[in-house]
């Protein structure tokens, strides 16, 4: 039973109760007082800042996306979407903290709110407040301890905003600091194996580590940093360590996530370390596989079984098992791209099927995260195949009108006829496998995604003509109808083999189908029937010699792209070869003749074949003045040409100081004897456009100078300058259309009207964006009695412009200009160059257009400074 307080004891309550609180003010620091702050601010302000900077640290763990196919990062990336998607969070706990610090300042828990206040501004990105913070917290504090965590924080952050010296110095501190205590002491091993981590010094990363693994807490944390160990180790090759620390994490309670990739990235490992045999790890794989628990990581699975099969050399089931991983990605974008990353990677690399790795490679382009590390060269891969196949494609489509164009009207009636009609067919039989199998699938639990390129894969959806069993049949039965049975064999239709070239790689279509398909296939999902579809591939067929010649340039420049492409960027030499020989061949009056023929030199010069004497011989008989025949014949002619263009530099150097000061005519004779004496080099196209640019000062005709310009360009078409020499002549144009419009200009001689005012300055340097500030605040200070309204414009790519209005009058108008220029408001502005004037609205419209202030000064001159 609880005591009942007499009267006489709640007078006692009453009276010293007061006096108790008064001795806990604020301000206090007695036994009494610091027990009552120590005790409020520990369960009160601080316990919720705390609580809630643990519901921060949580979410930023469980919202991070692991990439488990590298090494995971010891702590997640900190950015502006994690700021924001955690504002509330973050400001209620900076409040918290701060009340905790406002109404307990002599509490032993001050030091520690601030702490708080410091990750919070790091997890909201606001890295400068931050450093402040944890700085201030290291000056002040008296505990070591809050002190020590401000430290290890300070170094993160700094490693966050990416200044790794000032991370380094707070490390060399820390280190010579005692007493750290042992849970800080992992914090510290962590945030120096982050470190080492961003800099790719694996070594010192898993030494540190190591030493904060054991003293972690069982759990996800602990289980996830011997993970990471293991990966470490795994790339560094030290199978054993790896597999002892995917142990030690299956040991520590981890997630069921972290528990899978662990067993499998163990089973990696154990295969070289014990010396598995090849059935055990297949095995293993097909139990994973079994597990209906593992149904969300089936593709990984795959790729992993992939990876295997391919280390052993079983490149056909390895492209099986990666297809399989595609097949079972559902959520996970990035482990779909890296499955098609490999199958290109593999078409590219292994099959040399270059059309087929494009189509993976688009693939990854479509699912990958761009955040992926090697994403930028895997999209310029993707690129370059890409061009690959848009020039194959010309060639194939191109090639295939040219045949059709060969035939007589009536035969390629009929043949469209037949195409037609065998696509019909088609048709009615593929809508009847398609409704069978539509019943099919109902029956079945729709949940695997399966993108355009499966189908692709699986013989629906390819559009080349050698992937469909069905046409390539069908193109077999036709060609032996007209052709008979002819012996596989280069240039079958020639009775004289012998001087034509190894042509590249056949691609299919040559007799026209492809292209006649296509056409067809438009017409069809264009809405047309079969006579509209018919009337529309024959449409695109070259009849004309114009028609005719347009196809060839196609070929002849796609040819040349082609070989290009296969020579420097897929370094497939041999095809490249093939495909600058079929250029020679089909087009030997071609303007890549003499290029293509040196290419060829060098390319069976470096694969020790003899055949290129006959390039080199062919290029010196034929082609003699060219830069190649000149590089064959004299193989120190490029070194020659680069003394040449050293001794044109020096006297270039020479004449442009002359241009710069102004003596022209100095300048052009130095150019000109230049240019006479060394004629061929590589410097000088910058030679005459200097030459350009001197006569165009000397004698100002901008008509010659237009014409000089265009000149150049037509003759130097492969030269780095064109595009600046068009931007001169594009330059000149304008501003003879100013000219033009300065003559026939006419500002308005009516003042009766609103005006503003007008400051013109010059972009020079970083003072100079002071500017707009400094007359605003002049404004607000000098004239808050007027609503006048300030902006700041671009006048041209020199000058910026503030407009200031509205002045009702002249008067007004011109009072404000006084007023401006006796007070130099931005005196302050060192090497400030401006002009400023004022003028009516209907002046300004005109003066705005034609962006002529010099032109606008003598008007106002004469119309408001001498008549004012």
């Amino acid at each position: 039973m609880l005591p009942k307080f007499s009267y006489r004891s709640s007078l006692i309550i009453a009276f010293f109760l007061p006096l108790l609180l008064l001795q806990c003010s604020a301000e206090k620091t007695n036994v009494v007082a610091t027990s009552y702050h120590n005790l409020t601010a520990h369960y009160n302000a601080y316990f919720y800042a705390q609580e809630r900077m643990r519901e921060i640290e949580n979410y930023v763990k469980d919202n991070t996306e692991n990439n488990f196919n590298k090494i995971l990062p010891v702590y997640p990336d900190i950015d502006t979407t994690l700021a924001t998607t955690l504002k509330d969070q973050i400001e209620d706990c900076i409040r918290k903290s701060s009340l905790s610090i406002q109404y307990h300042p002599n509490s032993k828990w001050v030091d520690d709110s601030y702490v708080i206040v410091g990750k919070a501004r790091f997890y909201s990105s606001e890295f400068v407040d931050a450093v402040e913070t944890f700085k201030y917290v290291n000056a002040k504090a008296e505990d070591d301890r809050p002190r020590h965590e401000a430290l290890i924080y300070l170094m993160r952050t700094f490693l966050e905003s990416g200044e790794f010296n000032n991370a380094r110095a707070v490390t060399d501190y820390l280190r010579k600091e005692e007493n750290i205590d042992r849970d800080l002491q992992r914090k510290m091993n962590l945030t120096l194996a982050y470190m080492y981590q961003l800099q790719e010094d694996y070594d010192e990363m898993v030494k540190h580590l190591v030493n904060a693994a054991p003293d972690m807490p069982r759990g996800d944390d602990r289980a996830r940093t011997y993970f990471i160990i293991g990966q470490v180790y795994q790339m560094l090759g030290f199978d054993a360590e790896a597999y002892e620390n995917y142990g030690q994490c299956l040991r520590s309670n981890p997630s069921y996530e972290l528990s899978f990739y662990a067993r499998l990235y163990r089973a990696q490992v154990t295969e070289i370390s014990e010396g598995a045999n090849v059935k055990s790890v297949r095995k293993y794989f097909r139990k994973l596989l079994k597990n209906p628990k593992n149904e969300e990581f089936k593709d990984k699975i795959y790729y992993e079984m992939a990876g295997f099969e391919k280390k052993q050399g079983n490149l056909e089931e390895s492209v099986d098992f990666y297809k399989n991983s595609v097949r079972s990605s559902t959520g996970n974008r990035r482990q779909k791209g890296l499955s098609y990353l490999r199958l290109g990677e593999i078409y590219y690399e292994d099959y040399k099927n270059f059309k087929q790795a494009k189509a993976y490679y688009d693939s990854v382009i479509q699912v990958m995260p761009q955040d992926e590390e090697n994403y930028a060269a895997i999209a310029q891969r993707q690129k370059t195949l890409e061009d690959f196949v848009e020039q194959l494609t010309i060639i194939e489509t191109q090639d295939s009108l040219l045949a059709l164009a060969a035939m007589d009207s009536a035969d390629l009636s009929a043949y469209v006829d037949g195409i037609i009609a065998e696509r019909t067919e088609k048709k009615e039989e593929e809508a009847k496998k398609k409704a069978k199998e539509e019943r099919r699938k109902s029956l079945l639990p729709q949940n695997n995604f399966t993108t355009a390129f499966d189908q692709f894969n699986q013989g629906g959806g390819s559009t080349w003509y050698f992937y469909n069993p069905s046409t390539v049949s069908q193109g077999r039965t036709e060609f032996s109808r007209k052709w008979g049975k002819r012996t596989l064999e280069d240039n079958w239709r020639r009775q004289n083999k012998t001087s034509a070239p190894t042509a590249y790689s056949p691609t299919g279509g040559a007799d026209g189908r492809q292209s006649a398909e296509a056409a067809i296939e438009q017409g069809d999902r264009q809405g047309g029937n079969s006579d509209a579809a018919k009337a529309a591939m024959i449409a695109t067929v070259p009849k004309s010699p114009e028609a005719r010649t347009e196809a060839l340039n196609k070929v002849e420049n796609a040819l040349y792209r082609l070989g290009n492409i296969y020579n420097f960027d897929l370094v497939e030499k041999r095809n490249a070869a093939h495909t600058f020989d079929t250029l020679i061949y089909r087009f030997d009056r071609s303007e890549y003749v003499p290029e293509v023929l040196y290419q060829n030199y060098l390319i069976y010069k470096n694969l020790q074949d003899s055949a290129y004497i006959d390039y080199k011989n062919r290029l010196l008989n034929e082609y003699p003045e060219t830069i190649y025949a000149k590089l064959i014949a004299n193989p120190n002619y490029r070194e020659e040409s680069n003394q040449e263009s050293e001794k044109l530099k020096r006297i270039y150097d020479s004449a442009y100081t002359y241009y710069h000061d102004g003596q022209y005519k100095k300048a052009d004779s130095l150019i000109t004897l230049g240019l006479e004496q060394y004629t061929e080099n590589i410097f000088v196209d910058n030679a005459k456009l200097l030459q350009i640019l001197i006569r165009n000062k000397a004698d100002g005709n901008l008509y010659t100078y237009q014409f000089a310009l265009d000149n150049f360009i037509k003759e130097n078409p492969e030269s780095e300058l064109v595009e600046y020499a068009g931007s001169l002549k594009e330059s000149a144009a304008a501003f003879e259309k100013k000219l033009a419009e300065r003559r026939n200009r006419r500002y308005v001689e009516d003042f009766e009207q609103r005006h503003s005012f007008v400051l013109i300055y010059r972009n020079m340097n970083e003072q100079q964006s002071l500017i707009p500030k400094l007359i605003d605040e002049w404004i607000k200070e000098a004239h808050a009695d007027k609503k006048l309204v300030s902006a700041n414009l671009v006048f041209d790519e020199n000058y910026s412009m503030i407009l200031v209005k509205d002045f009702p009058d002249k008067a007004t108008a011109l009072e404000f200009y006084n007023q401006f220029n006796n007070q130099q408001p931005i005196a302050e502005v060192a090497g400030a160059i401006t002009h400023n004037f004022v003028l009516t609205q209907d002046n300004f419209n005109i003066f705005y257009r034609v962006k002529d202030f010099q032109s606008y000064l003598i008007f106002f001159n004469k119309h408001y400074k001498e008549q004012g």
